[in-house]
């Protein structure tokens, strides 16, 4: 980006930082970031479309702006008012909708916060808010829901209710079988570097073992935008997704659809067998009002 944004070095370098953790019934600070006068690094822009191969025409892909929103992000939820380590912080899903296609020359303001925390029997999830604006307009949106492991509920307390946009209705049609495809060992380096996101889940065998993965596995916008390949989208639309387990890098996936009217889903499963999906995702070419 022209302009800086929050450094990368910097929030890594604070996730260090020794944390009080979090009391019971206590929940995460509400806090805000932006960055204003910012305009897309065009060599970026270029290396995140050769890497999915996507067409320079379309504009700016609808999963950049929150590859670049990702120092804010970080920076967000390693400040000092933060009790928790973010180490090992896991993508569990993301909402994301645009209004009005961007262009490279944009000048933009970007707008990041923690809107709420929830308690889970998986441990603590986060949602980060985040809009692109520009002359004063909405461009782009989207809210980011991470998940810290661990137990955060009381004996015998219900977990938090989730929200309506994070509940999942399968569409009721018959699946159809789409494309298979590998996803390549090096793929958690390769997107590090495009990202800015090297948490070590994805780079290192020996540090997902520590939390509970038995070898790396893909970033989770990396496997969003891979499963969007080749796909031409409308100016408005909509696009929700949940991780719900790990692609292991150097795996083989297969990735079903559904489509009734305006609304697409697809669903990324393991090649061989009848597993458990690891990615859902719907598209929503018609939706009926902002992001909530």
């Amino acid at each position: 980006m022209k302009r800086k944004l929050p450094s990368l070095l910097g929030s890594y370098s604070r996730m260090l930082l020794p944390r009080r953790g979090l009391d019971r019934g206590e929940r995460l600070p509400n806090l805000a970031m932006d960055s204003r006068g910012l305009r897309f690094d065009a060599r970026h822009l270029r290396a995140y479309r050769q890497h999915f191969g996507l067409d320079p025409a379309l504009g700016v892909p609808l999963l950049y702006p929150q590859v670049i929103s990702l120092p804010l992000h970080l920076r967000l939820l390693s400040r000092s008012r933060m009790p928790l380590s973010i180490l090992g912080l896991i993508h569990l899903r993301s909402h994301i909708q645009r209004y009005r296609l961007l262009e490279e020359g944009d000048q933009l303001q970007l707008d990041c916060r923690i809107l709420t925390s929830r308690r889970s029997p998986l441990g603590l999830e986060v949602d980060v808010a985040t809009e692109v604006w520009h002359h004063d307009m909405l461009y782009w949106q989207s809210i980011t829901t991470y998940l810290r492991r661990g137990d955060f509920l009381d004996d015998h307390a219900e977990p938090d209710a989730l929200p309506e946009r994070a509940q999942w209705h399968t569409l009721e049609v018959p699946a159809h079988p789409g494309v298979q495809w590998r996803v390549p060992k090096i793929a958690g380096w390769r997107y590090a570097g495009l990202s800015g996101d090297f948490n070590p889940l994805h780079l290192s065998r020996l540090m997902a073992s520590r939390y509970g993965f038995g070898k790396p596995f893909a970033h989770g916008m990396w496997s969003l935008a891979r499963s969007l390949t080749g796909r031409r989208l409308a100016e408005q639309v909509r696009l929700d997704v949940h991780f719900k387990a790990p692609l292991p890098l150097g795996s083989q996936v297969r990735q079903s659809h559904r489509r009734l009217g305006h609304k697409e889903q697809w669903a990324l499963l393991p090649l061989d067998g009848d597993g458990e999906p690891m990615l859902l995702a719907q598209l929503d070419e018609a939706p009926a009002g902002p992001l909530r």
